[in-house]
């Protein structure tokens, strides 16, 4: 458990997407992005963090049954994964609420899914950012965080993304 909250696996919550992607629009406020993003909530695999009172003294990821009964309110963060290969996935959405950033959720998030990963026998993690060339001090926030967490930069691209340069960074798991 991280302080209050645990992660859960579960899948289908575009709802938590929606909700959460709602209060970071200076990092999701396209709603073309963020309907892409809920439509990836409903098949990818989700790590929700939630309030411990749903999961009480069970130990992590125990005590919740089924992710998809949590109400909205208490999910405080979502992590979509994209399992691309038997030995590559990719993070396709890290998200935290606002009130809660730099508090370990995002890690926990993290750490719960390279667990999963690891036991599957998935090898390299990697997560597309929004690339330095073009300076955005929220996104410079984003590779930080990145980097601390265990990735690195591995390639820019600058015309993945229209008007948008896209950082590939990978993690060794």
């Amino acid at each position: 458990m991280i302080g209050t909250y645990d992660v859960v696996r579960t899948r289908g919550r575009s709802d938590a997407a929606h909700d959460i992607l709602g209060e970071l629009p200076e990092w999701f406020g396209l709603e073309k992005f963020t309907d892409e993003y809920e439509e990836a909530a409903r098949k990818f695999p989700n790590y929700l963090a939630v309030n411990t009172r749903f999961t009480g003294d069970a130990g992590p990821g125990e005590g919740v049954v089924d992710g998809t009964r949590v109400p909205i309110d208490d999910v405080t963060g979502i992590l979509l994964l994209d399992p691309r290969y038997d030995s590559t996935a990719e993070v396709h959405l890290l998200a935290v609420r606002r009130k809660l950033h730099r508090t370990g959720i995002g890690r926990a998030l993290l750490r719960r899914a390279e667990d999963d990963m690891r036991a599957r026998g998935v090898r390299l993690l990697t997560v597309k950012t929004f690339g330095p060339s073009s300076p955005d001090p929220g996104y410079e926030q984003t590779r930080a965080f990145y980097e601390a967490v265990g990735f690195l930069p591995v390639e820019e691209f600058p015309d993945m993304w229209v008007e948008n340069p896209c950082l590939l960074m990978a993690k060794v798991l």
